[in-house]
């Protein structure tokens, strides 16, 4: 069971794989990812060969559904090769940036008034790559779950761009609620519930690592991640059955 020393959660890793909790966030994670790939999958059905510039959503999508993927998936792998569940543990917390800064470039290319120029689906495809092998090589360096070496310096290095991008999206999604447009309304919506997402689980993370080792931050983190995986879904799904009305007024 979870016990906890002053302010510190003492044995979390074993008692996160205890707690009831821990089905909720297996769960949620997993309703994350199969939103995105339905939602994807009838926007592609709507706009395949449209000039209507979906493809960068659509990655954000999927990289949204990496989060909760790698997030719930890690916690079903047992054994004692740390491979495949490092791979999915480095899986969430990369593809969250990801996700954000795709939504981001989407939104700028589907509101933009002017002419620009979209990222290929060629270049979509890389990124996407990347998200899934740059884990996979971190985790082939780890000795152990967690590997302290590795997660901390990740975490740094990975949470200012994040940051950032999480600023730009907002100020950007912002902007797009002026436009009073359901269909832009509802992708403002993903990116920043993928937004709030992100940030809960680097929240909960931050938590977890010797720096901090932080109880309030760990569980919080984590409850508000649980939340945020079932609005992310949410958002997905709205998403993908708004631009059904989209086809139709058109």
């Amino acid at each position: 069971m979870v016990y906890f020393e002053g302010n510190l959660l003492i044995d979390q890793v074993q008692g996160h794989h205890n707690m009831l909790e821990q089905i909720v966030h297996n769960y949620a994670g997993l309703l994350v990812f199969f939103a995105s790939i339905i939602g994807v999958l009838i926007i592609y059905r709507n706009f395949r060969g449209s000039k209507i510039a979906w493809p960068s959503i659509m990655a954000g999508m999927i990289a949204a559904g990496f989060i909760g993927l790698g997030d719930s998936a890690e916690h079903l792998l047992t054994g004692i090769n740390p491979l495949p569940h490092e791979s999915l543990h480095y899986l969430h917390m990369l593809a969250g940036p990801v996700a954000l800064f795709l939504l981001y470039n989407g939104l700028r290319e589907y509101s933009a008034t002017t002419e620009i120029k979209p990222l290929s689906g060629f270049k979509l495809t890389l990124i996407l790559l990347a998200t899934i092998l740059i884990p996979v090589a971190l985790a082939s360096r780890a000795h152990m779950r967690w590997d302290p070496e590795i997660e901390f310096p990740f975490l740094l290095v990975t949470s200012v761009p994040t940051i950032i991008i999480a600023f730009l999206l907002l100020i950007k999604a912002r902007s797009t609620f002026e436009e009073h447009s359901i269909v832009v309304l509802n992708i403002s919506y993903v990116a920043f519930a993928a937004m709030l997402l992100t940030i809960s689980l680097m929240i909960g993370r931050m938590g977890d690592v010797e720096l901090l080792n932080n109880a309030d931050l760990y569980v919080n983190g984590h409850a508000l991640a649980d939340i945020m995986h079932a609005a992310t879904a949410t958002t997905l799904l709205t998403f993908g059955v708004s631009t059904e009305g989209l086809v139709r007024s058109m």
